[in-house]
């Protein structure tokens, strides 16, 4: 194979083939209609009343507590 053929194949697979999957990914981005982009969905409101559950309370055996604070323990220093 030639020097300049080779030169010139490995170019277009070196920047051609990304190249390609840049164009082909703008092209996907195009947005439809209007000329702008399209406004955020925006997140539904969560409903004031739990879903799901009986509603009665949790006992107090399911209910996480906070660990009581464990005093700090005592480093020798080396003499």
């Amino acid at each position: 194979m030639a020097p300049d053929v080779f030169v010139l194949l490995s170019g277009c697979l070196t920047f051609g083939v990304p190249l390609v999957f840049a164009i082909r990914e703008l092209r996907s981005l195009r947005r439809g209609g209007g000329g702008g982009w399209r406004p955020e969905p925006t997140p539904p409101r969560p409903s004031p009343v739990p879903q799901g559950g009986t509603g009665k309370p949790l006992p107090d055996c399911l209910i996480p507590k906070p660990l009581p604070a464990r005093p700090r323990e005592r480093e020798l220093e080396p003499v």
